[in-house]
């Protein structure tokens, strides 16, 4: 899985090269080059390191996978906090050190997988054992994991380097609220996958609404007093530096709350086996995240970039909330499985 989400990553990036420079977006070709090569390099590492995560929560070896999440996000916040201080001047450096943190851990955690894994037996699944269902898996975790953190790629390309940063600020503070939404997702695939869950679709709906109804009211409740505490807080601990990163602070915190609210519905898409779903799904909202927040990088600069992403976030989630309360029949025959569109 590793060397062919590998072949992937890496023909995307010769076909953005070549879009690029066939729509003529961007600046020069040196820098449509430079900043896909970035692009594709942290992707890489990023998609090995989330794919080495799921290893051990298939192997239910949960601290293993967090530890890897863990030495994923400080890296990231290491970089952010460099860029944040004003020691990384340049918006590529800042990617350059993006791509070259997230493949030192990969690395370092995927790397030894792989190997150990090399002489196993891939499943009889399409031409070289790589079928539709393993390109849609594939397709599905290296587009989300890219798309995590395409927007402060975004930002470098498009605006300046205190954008950046303040992005980098922003992206800090959101990492503390949204730290604990990993281990909740892995304890949450383990209850989409048991048998009860997979055979009913009532089941399936009934977590969803749920979860819902048990998180909305303290999503909502963080939500009004983190983006109160921001006013006041952020500008404390950045020294009154980097003003527009309480407005990033607050935007993406709308994204942060729908995803939480709406956690274990890709899950449930997942144990319902759309892999082809949950894949298109995603590289439609990086499709779509791509343009506007280049349309609005000019217009209102990295608030807007923010502003989009977090749109799209809300509407990536509502999208498979969407798709997983409408499963197709889980038992042939059997209207009491199945849930009318």
């Amino acid at each position: 899985t590793l060397r062919n989400g590998a072949v992937l990553i890496l023909a995307a990036g010769l076909v953005s090269v070549a879009g690029a420079m066939a729509l003529g977006i961007g600046g020069s070709d040196q820098e449509r080059i430079v900043f896909v090569a970035l692009a594709t390099a942290f992707t890489l590492g990023l998609a090995s390191v989330e794919l080495a995560v799921f290893h051990y929560q298939a192997q239910l070896a949960f601290l293993r996978a967090g530890l890897t999440a863990v030495a994923r996000n400080s890296v990231l916040l290491v970089v952010a906090a460099l860029a944040t201080a004003g020691l990384i001047d340049s918006g590529s450096v800042v990617g350059l050190y993006f791509a070259i943190g997230t493949n030192l851990v990969a690395l370092v955690v995927a790397l030894p997988i792989a190997l150990q894994t090399r002489h196993s037996k891939a499943p009889a699944e399409g031409r070289f054992g790589f079928g539709r269902e393993s390109a849609s898996l594939t397709l599905y975790s290296l587009v989300s994991s890219g798309w995590a953190y395409l927007d402060i790629f975004l930002v470098a390309a498009l605006l300046n380097s205190a954008a950046v940063a303040a992005y980098g600020a922003a992206l800090r503070y959101i990492a503390i609220v949204t730290g604990p939404m990993p281990s909740l997702v892995s304890v949450l695939r383990i209850r989409t996958t048991q048998h009860d869950m997979i055979d009913s679709a009532h089941a399936q709906i009934e977590l969803m609404s749920r979860w819902f109804r048990q998180t909305i009211v303290p999503a909502v409740v963080l939500l009004v007093v983190a983006g109160v505490a921001a006013t006041w807080l952020i500008p404390i601990v950045n020294g009154g530096r980097y003003h527009e990163s309480v407005a990033i602070f607050q935007v993406l915190l709308v994204a942060a709350c729908a995803q939480f609210v709406t956690l274990p519905n890709s899950g449930l898409l997942i144990a319902q086996e759309r892999y082809t779903t949950l894949a298109w799904t995603n590289a439609l909202v990086v499709g779509l995240n791509i343009p506007l927040a280049a349309a609005a990088a000019p217009l209102i600069g990295v608030v807007g970039v923010a502003a989009v992403g977090s749109a799209i976030g809300v509407f990536q989630v509502s999208l498979v909330s969407y798709l997983a309360a409408r499963p197709p029949e889980l038992q042939d025959g059997d209207p009491e499985h199945a849930v009318a569109g």
